[in-house]
């Protein structure tokens, strides 16, 4: 697999295998590890550490756009970011460690920041 199509694999495993995340540092360690999914799926996709049974689609494509509308947060994050906090009150009020376990800790502080600024901005 060439880095050109890396992006687009990591989106696949994340939206249409239902990965948290991609566990790998590169595109050898990617492919052996997509190998390694189609045979366990192929095998009995339940007993799969790697997947995650898949959630309910959101039902308010609004919500996804207003999520993306956060610096930093595109489709992908944002979708993730709504199946564990399916309103924007949750979100935002969601601590660092919680945002991190969907989406890293880069993107957890800055989304945190981003709410934490909103809402001094709010109060003054």
């Amino acid at each position: 697999m060439s880095e050109q199509y890396f992006p687009a694999i990591q989106k696949f495993t994340v939206l249409d295998l239902g990965m948290v995340l991609l566990p790998v540092a590169n595109q050898v360690e990617a492919s052996c590890l997509i190998i390694q999914l189609v045979l366990e799926q192929t095998k009995e996709p339940s007993k799969n550490p790697f997947l995650k049974k898949k959630q309910a689609l959101i039902s308010e494509p609004s919500l996804l756009r207003t999520v993306q509308q956060i610096p930093g947060v595109g489709k992908v994050k944002a979708s993730l970011l709504l199946q564990k906090f399916p309103s924007i009150q949750r979100l935002s009020n969601a601590a660092v460690p919680e945002l991190e376990q969907v989406i890293g800790h880069a993107a957890a502080q800055q989304i945190h920041a981003f709410f934490t600024q909103a809402r001094g901005q709010l109060s003054s």
